[in-house]
């Protein structure tokens, strides 16, 4: 699970914070779930984006909607 590739998705960081606490929650469903699936989530895929507001592009410039191997 991934969120905030572009910085404008405020809504992912949400989705991403609740889907946290109900993995980490003691709900059956909950339990159940990890005792089967290996989560791997990653809350905020730009952070340098999110943080200087650059709505596609890291620090360095790369679009990260156009290049995921890097700049």
């Amino acid at each position: 699970m991934v969120g905030r590739l572009h910085p404008g998705e405020t809504h992912s960081s949400w989705l991403i914070h609740g889907f946290i606490r109900f993995l980490l929650s003691e709900t059956p469903k909950a339990r159940e779930l990890r005792k089967k699936v290996i989560f791997k989530i990653v809350p905020m895929l730009n952070p340098d984006g999110v943080i200087v507001g650059n709505y596609r592009c890291t620090l360095t410039g790369c679009d990260m909607n156009r290049n995921f191997g890097g700049d």
